[in-house]
């Protein structure tokens, strides 16, 4: 995860490096002009918003069951490993809510 992160800030680096020699655009470029471009910029936000929040949420389920074994029945390693799996559950709950932001956007608005 580490190495990942670092390779995206290297590679926006060198990305940035690259476009100060080039003349910058003067204005801001124009954001989504209908309901539906916004609807369609919204869907791809909660997309990655879910990847992300899923992967997260994996993770701490993984880690809250190694720790509910490797923690030999102590009350703490317990309570901790019940905390990672209820903010697991939080996050999967976040992530289904952002899945279904859309439809009510899209319900609202019509489109």
């Amino acid at each position: 995860m580490l190495a990942g992160i670092f390779l995206g800030v290297a590679i926006g680096g060198i990305a940035l490096a690259q476009s100060i020699g080039e003349q910058a655009p003067q204005q801001i470029p124009p954001g989504p002009q209908t309901g539906t471009e916004f609807l369609d910029a919204i869907r791809t936000l909660t997309d990655w918003l879910f990847v992300l929040v899923m992967v997260g949420a994996g993770v701490f389920i993984v880690l809250a069951g190694w720790q509910f074994i490797s923690g030999g029945g102590e009350p703490q390693a317990v309570t901790q490993a019940r905390q990672k799996l209820l903010w697991a559950v939080m996050g999967i709950l976040v992530a289904l809510l952002a899945r279904g932001t859309v439809f009510a956007l899209q319900n609202l608005i019509g489109a």
